[in-house]
């Protein structure tokens, strides 16, 4: 696996104004030394449902470090629905400025999140019973990377022609 000098990850976290590099899951914050980006094979993820209301609905995902050294995760990561075998469902995903974005060193067992929200109530141009097909897996890429996980998706229709709102990434495993 290559590793990312501590130099070319504080001058990309400069570039991208990620502040300050953080600890997650506990660690204490603002720490001195930069860690190589987690690839997605030293992570594990999750998407936990979160608490629904009025047509709103809301989902977490959670990429727990697995590997036996800490790494590094900011920003967003990707996020696409798929429905039958290979079947693409519509997936605008759309970035929340708040939180900012925060680099993180996530040391083994600890975890980050990403807050999802959508609602389920349709558009003007939408089958109101039925909004977009119903996604019956969910593409998680982590921050950074170009392989992702499938998750099974059992938080129910998209509608809004599939827009979902992300948070960046910060320490804890919690749904919201």
């Amino acid at each position: 696996m290559r590793r990312t000098s501590r130099r070319a990850v504080l001058a990309v976290a400069a570039v991208l104004g990620l502040g300050t590099l953080g600890m997650a899951s506990g660690s204490a914050a603002g720490a001195t030394t930069a860690v190589a980006p987690c690839a997605t094979s030293d992570l594990s993820a999750q998407v936990k449902a979160g608490s629904p209301g009025a047509g709103q609905r809301y989902a977490t995902v959670v990429l727990t470090d697995t590997s036996t050294h800490a790494c590094s995760i900011g920003g967003y990561g990707g996020l696409g629905l798929l429905g039958a075998p290979g079947q693409g469902v519509p997936t605008d995903l759309r970035r929340m400025a708040t939180p900012p974005p925060a680099m993180l060193t996530v040391s083994p067992g600890g975890s980050v999140r990403s807050l999802l929200h959508w609602t389920v109530i349709p558009a003007s141009d939408e089958p109101s019973a039925t909004c977009e097909p119903t996604a019956a897996t969910v593409v998680v890429t982590p921050p950074n990377q170009t392989t992702a996980f499938l998750r099974p998706w059992t938080s129910g229709p998209v509608c809004q022609h599939g827009v979902i709102w992300q948070n960046a990434y910060v320490a804890g495993s919690a749904a919201f």
